[in-house]
């Protein structure tokens, strides 16, 4: 049944006994309609339809095959009206990735409002530092922070990301604040790092010049959250998302230093992005996520430890 069409020209001139009529109504000729047809019968190996001047009627194998035909097409039918409805009205299970700190402390709670709202959604929220191959494990939405730079996936912007160089106040007790970045090289400094690459935090002052510092400690882990209990511990000083530490900086259990510097861990954009493998026929329940995502993330400022309900 590869071809749909000459299986519903069929179906159609089964039901009404006419080809010309059966043509009308896709706006085919007679002659085109019996051609199709009978590349149908040629395919299938039988005739199909006894055909005489005058009326059309059904061979044996005609009877069997219109049966199983008009139920094929009523469940090809729904099928394709199920589907697409999945384009317009968020419905079934939506798979989603996120790193494990961002995720714990800013997607899943999210989440109750946004079931709540639409409670034919299912969300499946896998947290993992890795960054994982979207169809290999059919991921509809992943969250991710860094340059995107994968170029067979769409990402789309949802928040900036900026970087905090901290310490616990006990650590600053014992160690004197840095003035400018050339000064971390006296301190322990906790690192984000994958890899065996080196650590390099990099830094641009108000007048956009660069400084690259290659930093070192006795701490280093691939995971947001370990470094920011490392920190608060007064085990040293770390270069962590403000997301991550915002809390900590309000309630004073984290101090940053070099206000004056934009700090990153690489000459990349940190930001926060919604990566999905295609832009294209995107469902509605991704489509709803990510928007709800920018939302909720756009309100706000990682930049600013003034609580937010604070500020005009």
């Amino acid at each position: 049944m590869d071809n749909v069409k000459a299986v519903r020209l069929f179906i159609q001139a089964a039901q009404i006994g006419s080809l010309s009529a059966a043509g009308r109504e896709y706006g085919l000729s007679p002659a085109s309609v019996s051609r199709q047809i009978s590349n149908l019968e040629d395919d299938l190996g039988v005739r199909l339809l006894n055909r005489t001047s005058r009326r059309l009627s059904l061979t044996e194998a005609g009877q069997i095959y219109f049966q199983r035909a008009e139920r094929w097409l009523q469940d090809l039918d729904e099928m394709r009206d199920e589907v697409s409805e999945l384009a317009v009205r968020p419905r079934g299970r939506l798979r989603v990735q996120s790193r494990i700190s961002l995720g714990t402390q800013h997607v899943a709670p999210l989440i109750p409002d946004l079931l709540a709202q639409y409670p034919e959604l299912d969300i499946d929220l896998w947290l993992t530092d890795t960054d994982l191959d979207l169809a290999e494990h059919g991921i509809d939405v992943a969250i991710r922070t860094g340059n995107q730079s994968d170029s067979s996936l769409i990402a789309r912007r949802i928040s900036s990301s900026p970087r905090v160089v901290c310490a616990s106040p006990a650590y600053w007790q014992g160690n004197a604040r840095p003035s400018t970045p050339d000064e971390l090289v006296d301190h322990n400094c906790l690192i984000y790092r994958f890899g065996e690459a080196p650590a390099l935090w990099k830094f641009r002052d108000a007048e956009e010049a660069s400084t690259e510092m290659r930093v070192a400690g006795n701490f280093q882990s691939n995971n947001a959250e370990a470094l920011r209990v490392a920190t608060l511990s007064g085990l040293g000083v770390a270069l962590l998302p403000a997301w991550s530490i915002k809390d900590d900086l309000l309630n004073g259990g984290l101090e940053r230093v070099l206000e004056n510097y934009v700090a990153t861990a690489t000459d990349l954009d940190f930001g926060i992005y919604a990566v999905y493998l295609s832009k294209r026929y995107l469902s509605a329940k991704s489509r709803l996520f990510i928007d709800y995502l920018v939302t909720a993330f756009g309100s706000r400022d990682w930049s600013s430890i003034e609580p937010e309900e604070a500020r005009p």
